[in-house]
């Protein structure tokens, strides 16, 4: 699949392409110079939403806990 840079440094995803990889409008893509020259990585970043879901799921186990009341009474069992 070939594209053309515009006057503008903009590029069109090819439509096949934006399928396979589930893209939508605002995407959000990194680039990246490869390490071969002439190379360049491109890698799909997840959307808001994803973040989102995703520092729920680390936050879960540590959800409702008071911290400050843990260490004080992890310091008052320290002596």
């Amino acid at each position: 699949m070939t594209t053309t840079l515009t006057g503008k440094n903009q590029v069109t995803v090819p439509v096949e392409l934006a399928k396979q990889m589930g893209l939508q409008a605002g995407a959000r893509l990194d680039w990246e110079a490869g390490s071969t020259p002439g190379t360049i990585l491109i890698r799909v970043q997840p959307s808001i939403r994803q973040r989102l879901a995703r520092a729920q799921e680390i936050g879960k186990p540590y959800a409702g806990r008071d911290f400050v009341k843990e260490l004080i009474e992890q310091r008052e069992q320290e002596g």
